[in-house]
Parts: C-alpha cells; sequence; structure tokens
C-alpha cells in the first residue's frame, strides 16, 4: 500500500481501502479503479492524498472515450479512434499470449484511425488535451503511429513511405508485450535492473516483427532502433549519426514528443509546447535529428492556435499567435492582456486544458 497525490497520475490505480467525504458519506469504495472523473470529484471534496494498491491496470479506454466525446464535434472521428484503441489492446495481448497475428492485421487496425486523426486536426489537438494514463500503452502506439505518418508528410515523402512510417509507429513498441507486466505497470521508478529489462522490449520487437507473417527487415530495425540517438547515447547498439536509419530517426522524435506529452503511470503529462522545447534542446544537443524536430515543432506549435492552457503559474491563458523565431514560446491571452513568452523568460506553458 501507498499514498499518491490526487491528480492525473492517479488513474488507472486501485483504492486500498473505503473513502469518505469530511461528513463520513461513503465517496468511493475499495477496489474502486480510479479514472479521471474520480480524480475531479476528490479534488471538490478537497481530498488531496488517498492510499492506493500496489499494483495498477491498463484500463479499458472507457475514461478516454468519454474525454473525447466531451471535447470533440467529430463523433465519428472519436468512435474511430475509440473503436481502434479497442482492437489495438486486443491484438496487443494476442502477442503477450504468444499468438502471432499477420502484419495485415495491424495495419487494417491502423490505416483508418490514421486516415481520420491527419485529416480531422480537432481530434488529432484533443490526443494531448486527454488527463490520466488509462491504455497508456495502446494509445501510445496509436499515436506515435500518427505522429510518424504526420512527419513523414510534412518532409514530403511519397505515399508509401508515409504509410510505411505509420505502421512502423503503431509497431516500435510491440516488444513490450514481453515485459513483465509489475515491470511495465510499475508507478515508481525502475531499479537498474528492472530498466534493463525493460530495455530489451526493442530486441523483443524486432524479433517479433521481423518474424511475422507480412513483417521485413526494414520495420523490425524500426522498432529495435527507435531509442537510439545520434550522439551515441542511446541504446541496444548505441549507433551513431547515420548508421541511424532516417525511419529510426523520425520515430525517436515522435516517440518522446507522444511520452513527454501523455499522462503515465509515473508521471504528469506537460504541454506541447514544453514536449516541442524539450525535443528542441535535444537537437541542438545532438541527440535528435534538427531538421525533422524543426519541421515537426512549427507544425504543433501552429495546430494549438486558439486553444487554452495553463501557465507555470497556474493562470489560464489562450494562445493567440506562434512566434517564427520562438514557436515554442508564443504569444498569449491572459485576462484580457498579451504576453510574449519570448520576453516572459520564467513562464513557461504547462499544460493544454481545452
Amino acid at each position: 500500500m501507498s499514498y499518491m497525490p490526487v491528480n492525473g497520475s492517479l488513474v488507472g490505480r486501485v483504492l486500498a481501502s473505503d473513502l469518505f467525504t469530511k461528513n463520513g458519506i461513503l465517496l468511493l469504495p475499495q477496489d474502486t479503479v480510479i479514472t479521471a472523473t474520480h480524480v475531479h470529484i476528490l479534488q471538490k471534496q478537497s481530498i488531496w492524498e488517498v492510499e492506493v494498491q500496489d499494483v495498477w491496470t491498463e484500463g479499458t479506454g472507457e475514461d478516454i472515450s468519454s474525454q473525447l466525446v466531451e471535447m470533440t464535434a467529430d463523433a465519428s472521428a472519436v468512435a474511430v479512434y475509440v473503436e481502434a484503441l479497442d482492437k489495438t489492446r486486443e491484438i496487443f495481448e494476442q502477442t503477450f499470449q504468444d499468438v502471432k497475428p499477420r502484419l495485415e492485421q495491424f495495419s487494417e487496425i491502423f490505416c483508418d484511425v490514421a486516415g481520420h486523426a491527419l485529416k480531422q486536426k480537432g481530434l488529432f489537438r484533443s490526443l494531448y488535451f486527454l488527463e490520466g494514463a488509462d491504455s497508456y500503452t495502446y494509445r501510445h502506439s496509436l499515436n506515435v503511429g500518427i505522429l510518424c505518418s504526420l512527419i513523414a508528410s510534412l518532409l514530403k515523402w511519397d505515399e508509401d513511405r508515409v504509410s510505411f512510417m505509420g505502421t512502423a509507429g503503431f509497431l516500435h513498441d510491440l516488444g513490450k508485450m514481453r515485459i513483465p507486466k509489475e515491470i511495465l505497470l510499475k508507478p515508481g521508478k525502475l531499479s537498474e535492473e528492472e530498466f534493463a529489462i525493460m530495455r530489451q522490449h526493442t530486441v523483443y520487437g524486432y524479433e517479433m516483427i521481423r518474424t511475422m507473417e507480412g513483417g521485413s527487415e526494414e520495420l523490425a530495425l524500426c522498432a529495435l532502433l527507435h531509442h537510439e540517438r545520434l550522439d551515441g547515447s542511446g541504446y541496444p547498439q548505441q549507433r551513431k549519426g547515420d548508421d541511424i536509419p532516417i525511419e529510426c530517426q523520425v520515430l525517436a522524435v515522435a516517440d518522446m514528443f507522444d511520452a513527454i506529452c501523455s499522462d503515465r503511470v509515473y508521471k504528469d503529462r506537460t504541454s506541447p509546447f514544453e514536449a516541442a522545447q524539450h525535443l528542441w534542446k535535444e537537437a541542438c544537443n545532438g541527440t535528435l535529428n534538427i531538421e525533422i524536430v524543426a519541421q515537426f515543432v512549427r507544425y504543433i506549435a501552429l495546430l494549438y492556435v486558439g486553444a487554452k492552457a495553463r501557465l507555470s503559474t497556474g493562470e489560464e491563458v489562450e494562445v493567440i499567435l506562434i512566434n517564427q523565431d520562438e514557436p515554442m514560446r508564443p504569444l498569449v491571452r491572459r485576462s484580457g492582456e498579451f504576453l510574449d513568452l519570448r520576453l516572459e523568460r520564467k513562464l513557461t506553458i504547462e499544460k493544454m486544458i481545452g
């Protein structure tokens, strides 16, 4: 048993005991799996810490579905994403049980949702407003596939290559299905031994895709090398520079961005602007491809014009204008006044809120 703060990281955890209001009314019973709605209820009751069991579940995706419906006007696009999420969970779990689906089965799941997400920018934008870690493993796979398709399009790659990148992104973490659940879903920091096991997911993914019916060496390499970095600091082979295929360099950017922007079992998400800033720093430090990052962060910044966000001070603002020289530090409106975040260096956009 352990105590956790009442925030997005609580979603998916299981209550260790009955929870009561200050007046003694039962609020949530023991063994409740916490959702984002529960978090809001607890915060309204001024409950800021709860005791949870030392287990975590991936969730059912129901919480993600309800959030998307509230945020996105296009119900059909939401339905396609949620259906793809359910099918992703099902087919990934089959591989956990040593069933070997064909590549075609994965492609069928991903193609439709990718088309909707790239055409319906409202759905794509909403993916980074989502709270909680419900179905993170499966959402991450879908989202990285979508991001890879997007980046390939921004780089003006041909249609076949764009399609390949979407599939590569969708399958990049397939090897995690061979990682013990107590490590994959651990809410705390991994030990050195556990992290060494976790890093094996790249090798497992390579083996699974290479031997999959319809799989290929090129696709398998994307799973193997998506954690490699241009300066040789990545894993599993510590490759450098051009020894890392350009497809894997694209995948590294997409993977890192989605991981930073999403609530996970052990950390809260941050905003796409902060994620873009992190990517830019990594590119300047020589770990990521700066040409890929430059194209991507400019697009992402423009996508959130008009969106509401929360500053690092806790204040709510609206994104008004993207500055061409620093797209990660836009012009925002706060209670009728305008703030240029290029000039307010101590302020950052901490989270998108709608």
